[in-house]
């Protein structure tokens, strides 16, 4: 039987505390997990994970801005941004999410709902009389991780539970009421009450691997006013909110996908067997040449030296079609060592505040520049 668990080799964070700890270090140790941490200060180095951070940190302001949630729940909307992210944008030079590459299964977005909306949870806490309103209202704030429910803030008690028997509204978003009704006049911290789901009237559904159905970005198929004026409904053909295309956009189209090879190589070898791809390695190599920048002399024996590497990407426009093939041919720094293969770095570029210094000390000194 095949499996498709996979595990994780590599880690790499900054030094924070919440990382660098024996219990942390110890967990990884046990998983067989290489911790690497990056250098002080320089968190360009761990880039792709601050470039994530900064997507949820704008997905969460608006999430909160738009209906207007208080902002102490802000680690909800950071939860829940990033729950909705793994399950919805594509992993660059894919088109699979990173639920599916983990999990090797479409997941299900059935069950999502807007982040804020009004909602109502039922009260199967308190001992209710026969005319007593059985829901209170909430705020819905986020998805439950360890259970088939939905985490919301209950406006009544002021607390943000799990709950599965939750009832939503998404079509009366409040705009000033959540401020309003969300008082803390002592300033102390939100409550965590946990509700077990009651599986049997759960709202939520417990099949992640059931096919979605596309929803198409428009509710009406009525076509727009003007084309109601000029045309029959019935006598036009195709989409009716797509807008026309002109014989040049579908002449770019055609010549893209015809002149474009459409995957993307990780492997030099993957590259040389596709004539689009040796193309653009070649219109590389003549712009190198061209430009002048190195010069062919013999190598030298007692000198580590730098090699290189062939870079593939394919480029698209703002429809998604790609219109590129991109090769590039880039040096490996990290090969040679400081201290031992080079002693200084020099950049090709300078800051303004850099020459302006320059200047005035030259001014000063009475110094030559060339």
């Amino acid at each position: 039987m095949h499996s498709n668990i996979k595990s994780i080799k590599r880690i790499r964070s900054d030094h924070g505390r919440e990382f660098e700890n024996a219990s942390f270090e110890s967990y990884c140790n046990g998983l067989g997990i290489s911790h690497e941490f990056s250098a002080p200060r320089t968190p360009q180095q761990n880039g792709v994970v601050e470039r994530k951070n900064r997507v949820l940190q704008e997905m969460a302001r608006v999430m909160l801005l738009s209906n207007n949630v208080p902002r102490n729940l802000w680690a909800e909307a950071i939860n829940t941004a990033c729950y909705i992210g793994n399950r919805v944008f594509l992993r660059p030079g894919t088109r699979n999410t990173s639920y599916e590459l983990w999990k090797c299964k479409r997941p299900n977005v059935s069950y999502f709902h807007t982040f804020g909306s009004k909602c109502y949870i039922l009260n199967d806490r308190d001992q209710l009389g026969k005319f007593d309103a059985k829901s209170d209202e909430g705020i819905f704030i986020g998805y439950a991780l360890n259970s088939r429910a939905y985490r919301v803030f209950n406006l009544k008690t002021l607390s943000v539970m799990e709950s599965s028997n939750v009832v939503f509204d998404d079509t009366r978003l409040k705009s000033n009421d959540h401020e309003e009704e969300v008082i803390f006049s002592d300033g102390s911290p939100l409550e965590e009450v946990v509700v077990s789901p009651n599986v049997g009237t759960s709202n939520v559904n417990n099949n992640d691997t059931q096919p979605i159905d596309r929803v198409p970005l428009l509710d009406s198929k009525e076509p727009a006013p003007w084309v109601r004026k000029l045309h029959d409904k019935e006598d036009i053909i195709g989409e009716v909110n797509e807008g026309v295309r002109t014989r040049r956009q579908l002449a770019n189209l055609i010549s893209y996908t015809c002149y474009t090879s459409q995957i993307e190589p990780k492997k030099v070898e993957e590259a040389l067997n596709d004539e689009f791809w040796v193309l653009a390695m070649q219109e590389e190599l003549n712009q190198i040449e061209r430009n002048e920048v190195w010069t062919l002399v013999p190598r030298p024996k007692t000198t580590n030296v730098i090699g290189t590497k062939w870079i593939f990407r394919n480029k698209s426009d703002e429809d998604g079609n790609i219109v590129r093939n991109k090769a590039r041919l880039v040096a490996q720094g990290y090969s040679q060592i400081e201290g031992i293969d080079f002693e200084e770095t020099f950049a090709p570029v300078a800051r303004l505040e850099s020459i302006r210094l320059l200047l005035s000390i030259s001014c000063v000194h009475k110094f030559k520049l060339h």
